[in-house]
């Protein structure tokens, strides 16, 4: 897998050194290496059962998402929630969340395509706060015009995303007759239907309204839990940050993170965070302070629960590796 997408790999690299270039050229190193010694690290300790506990809130979400297939307790479910952002930050071309769909579907007994549709819900959902979070932002603090336009695009992109998993799921058999008579040989036209009868059925709650809500206020928790891990990581290095403040900077992260960068979003982290803290008024060498400081806290947190979660799972990082190269390879044959 690592021979036949070297050049996409290396690009991820190439760009997030670009970006880490582009964050250290404003920054002060030596003042903010001063900085950092400055930090009251008790402090951290908190911000890092807060981060943790935000995956506990998904792991919830993710229990209400899956209903409509199966019901789960948070603790079954927790593991391969964690697995898949874990994988994102070790394995290249972003093939976490397929990772994640395929243990998912293996462990709990559920079809893996209905479980990447599951997971596709998930996703759109986080996007959904994205926007709902930016327009509330938007009434109280102006953001940078290309932040702006990149919302709207994210919009755009969402609503469409769910008119067409809802037309999906509404018209499943009107959709089933129209792939029936695409004139494609039978093997494949077979593998297409049979794909898509069971990622239709991970779609089911889109039919339940009450599940939504549920859903819909689980995704309000987890994003104000991943803001107030940054208010408290702010409040370590001196920085007054309100909640309004670090959702603003969380959610510019997030977009950041759709650049293809090296696993583990190695320096749009740093320049979105760098650029969002910044355009709040706040030193640039601090808010770097706090940046590099509040991606490192992450990254122990997603990496010790990944590794307890793997061993609670009996697989290993060459599970992870193999799950990767195995999508990798269906990937092509689907071409």
């Amino acid at each position: 897998m690592f021979k036949k997408h070297f050049f996409k790999i290396m690009m991820g690299v190439v760009i997030s050194l670009v970006l880490v270039y582009l964050t250290l050229r404003q920054i002060d190193f030596t003042r903010s290496l001063a900085l950092i010694k400055s930090v009251n690290y008790w402090f951290l300790f908190p911000a890092l059962i807060v981060y943790v506990s935000a995956y506990i809130f998904r792991a919830v979400r993710y229990c209400f998402i899956l209903l409509p297939l199966k019901k789960t307790k948070i603790l079954e479910n927790f593991p391969y929630t964690v697995i898949g952002f874990f994988a994102n930050n070790i394995v290249p071309l972003r093939l976490g969340e397929f990772i994640r769909a395929k243990i998912t579907g293996q462990y709990l007994k559920i079809s893996g395509s209905a479980a990447l549709a599951t997971i596709i819900i998930e996703r759109l959902f986080d996007i959904l706060m994205f926007i709902l979070f930016f327009f509330l932002i938007f009434l109280f603090m102006p953001f940078p015009d290309i932040v702006e336009k990149s919302f709207y695009v994210l919009f755009a992109i969402g609503i469409f995303c769910f008119i067409v998993l809802y037309i999906i799921i509404i018209y499943e058999d009107n959709v089933i007759k129209l792939l029936s008579k695409i004139a494609i040989p039978d093997k494949i036209k077979s593998f297409i239907l049979k794909f898509f009868n069971k990622f239709a059925s991970g779609l089911g709650i889109l039919k339940r309204p009450t599940i939504l809500l549920r859903v819909l206020i689980s995704s309000i928790i987890v994003w104000l839990t991943e803001s107030l891990t940054l208010v408290i990581i702010a409040h370590a290095c001196g920085i007054k940050l309100s909640i309004l403040g670090a959702i603003f900077t969380v959610i510019i992260i997030g977009v950041g993170s759709i650049v293809p960068t090296m696993p583990g979003y190695f320096g749009a982290y740093e320049l979105m965070g760098v650029l969002s803290l910044s355009s709040l008024g706040i030193d640039k060498d601090l808010a770097f302070t706090c940046i590099a400081i509040s991606h490192l806290l992450t990254l122990i947190g997603i990496f010790g629960l990944g590794f307890i979660c793997i061993v609670k799972t009996n697989l290993s990082l060459a599970d992870l590796f193999n799950f990767a190269k195995a999508k990798d390879e269906e990937k092509e044959n689907a071409k």
